[in-house]
């Protein structure tokens, strides 16, 4: 069974990390939340969460796929965070699936120097776009390049969602 890894922290959008978490669940893969702050992670809108795990309890190599929802403050915490940041830049290297939405290609990949040269999208702000200057933005609600998917925001959910469980060579039962 396939692995995917969505990291959380206090601020996440909720919409963007637990969409993502049900559609690969339908579609038979082991999506696990791993927060970065405390076990009970609160979202952008108050909505409260218990993470699978946390991150001292996270093992990356048992993963096949990382997914970084955006949502602020959550977004930029896990772009500050060295599990987070050591977890892309292994599965880059391995050419495992990095999967980042709405603020996190930004916060997460723009500010960590793991967007240059790729083809990227983000939420439509300025202040993200302009993070991302080294890398392709496209604009587009989602965007694929290799093993990197990016999306913009909240309404392209779905669609992330999707686009995950088809990287992964997975189906969602609906």
């Amino acid at each position: 069974m396939k692995k995917a890894a969505v990291f959380l922290a206090d601020g996440f959008e909720e919409i963007e990390a637990l969409t993502a978490v049900d559609v690969m669940r339908r579609a038979g893969i082991a999506a696990q939340t791993v927060s970065v702050c405390a076990k009970t992670v609160t979202g952008s809108h108050g909505i409260k969460v218990e993470a699978d795990m946390t991150e001292s309890e996270f093992d990356a190599s048992a993963y096949n796929a990382v997914v970084l929802p955006g949502g602020m403050p959550g977004a930029k915490i896990l772009g500050e965070c060295k599990t987070v940041i050591n977890t892309v830049t292994a599965f880059d290297a391995a050419h495992k699936l990095i999967a980042a939405i709405c603020a996190a290609p930004a916060t997460v990949l723009g500010m960590n120097g793991l967007a240059a040269g790729r083809k990227v999208t983000c939420y439509p702000s300025p202040a993200f776009i302009n993070v991302l200057e080294n890398a392709h933005y496209t604009g587009s609600e989602v965007e694929k390049d290799g093993n990197l998917i990016t999306a913009s925001g909240p309404k392209a959910a779905m669609a992330f969602a999707f686009a995950i469980c088809d990287w992964l060579g997975e189906k969602p039962a609906f």
